[in-house]
């Protein structure tokens, strides 16, 4: 993501969450800690985990939206997409104007458990992955070749670097599927954009093969097929060795990682519509209209056969997933900015004006809300241990 668009993003998001009940308070390692009644101090609860513009980051109890701890950013900045929650650490990226970091803190109370530093003058893809014990993340720069980097989770130190071969060409966020890391590389100079499948323990290359056109989302996958949006289209190609399989075209292209569903694939475009096509050939199965478009970052999160989305058109959506038929619209009064986190039968959801919402999936009702001082613009799925 550019710095520009970063600007607009936290020009358009606002997003905070309610004021809940302090029953005490304790400072430790930069984490400011509050626990909800009931809630043992040794005992991690399901929560909400998230990052402020204000320097801040924030652990929620779910259920209730009571105010756990919060943590301050080292250097300052904000974190730009879901943070990731793994045999009890918090891992994220955290970026400012002049510096980029990977941070791992401890889910119980928030304190630092290690921070590895980006090298001066580069910068992320806004996202990292996590799995078999290593931390994927993409560093890129302007004028030098960009780089996937994996640490080791435990300690944060690095386990390998692979660099693109030229210094005009950068790469998105990886993913990994089975232990294989894939990661979509551009050129900015208009070279022919590719696919790079890479050994998740050595960083060795399995494969790289040239895609259509440079990935305008993140990638997504399941059962040995890539997807990914283009400019004007959504595109599918084999995991097995990057050749394409099919694609299928998307008016103003999609604005957001595609969400893969059984047998059906889902994503908002920018001609502000909500749209599901086969996962097989990319034929449409179902679309439906909202009165104004979704916000960049925000993808349809799937639960128990529904599909639900908000938009800037102040409404939560929920659709059935197979068909498109609408279960419910629910105005929230404001845009909604993030996609949508479903857990046990609660949705949380982030709007405009710096709120956290939570609604219930059966009817979009209010359940309670939680407010910062800052601008939140990712959301993470509620996490226990």
């Amino acid at each position: 993501m550019s710095h520009t668009m970063k600007r607009a993003i936290l020009v358009l998001l606002a997003l905070s969450f309610i004021t809940s009940v302090t029953l005490f308070t304790f400072t430790h390692r930069g984490a400011s800690n509050v626990h909800a009644k009931g809630v043992s101090p040794n005992v991690v609860p399901l929560s909400d985990y998230f990052g402020s513009n204000n320097d801040q980051f924030y652990a929620l109890e779910a259920p209730h939206g009571f105010l756990r701890w919060s943590y301050q950013y080292q250097q300052g900045g904000n974190t730009w997409s879901p943070a990731l929650v793994v045999v009890g650490k918090i891992y994220f990226e955290v970026a400012n104007s002049s510096s980029t970091a990977v941070e791992a803190l401890s889910n119980l109370d928030g304190s630092v458990k290690w921070s590895f530093p980006f090298p001066t003058g580069t910068f992320g893809a806004n996202g990292i992955a996590v799995a078999n014990g290593f931390i994927y993340f993409a560093v890129n720069s302007n004028g030098s070749a960009g780089s996937i980097y994996a640490l080791n989770a435990k300690t944060g130190s690095i386990a390998w670097i692979f660099t693109a071969t030229t210094s005009d060409q950068s790469f998105g966020n990886p993913i990994v599927v089975n232990g294989v890391v894939y990661a979509a590389e551009h050129s900015s100079s208009g070279g022919i954009p590719q696919m790079y499948a890479l050994d998740g323990s050595l960083g060795s290359v399995n494969w790289s093969h040239e895609i259509p056109v440079a990935a305008g989302t993140n990638l997504a996958s399941a059962n040995g097929v890539i997807y990914f949006g283009g400019s004007s289209a959504l595109y599918a190609i084999s995991a097995v060795d990057g050749s394409s399989m099919w694609s299928s075209p998307v008016d103003n292209g999609p604005v957001s990682t595609p969400t893969i569903g059984t047998g059906i694939i889902y994503y908002a475009s920018a001609a502000n519509f909500l749209t599901a096509v086969n996962a097989t050939d990319g034929s449409l199965t179902w679309h439906q209209p909202v009165h104004k478009p979704f916000a960049v970052n925000v993808s349809p999160a799937l639960y128990l056969g529904g599909v639900y989305i908000g938009s800037m058109d102040l409404n939560m959506y929920a659709f059935k997933a197979s068909t498109g038929v609408p279960i419910w619209k629910h105005k929230v009064g404001l845009a909604i900015t993030t996609t949508a986190e479903i857990k046990n039968g609660i949705i949380h959801v982030g709007l405009i004006n710096g709120t956290l919402r939570t609604l219930n999936v059966s009817d979009g009702i209010l359940r309670w809300f939680y407010h910062t001082n800052g601008t939140i613009t990712t959301s993470s799925p509620p996490a226990e241990g």
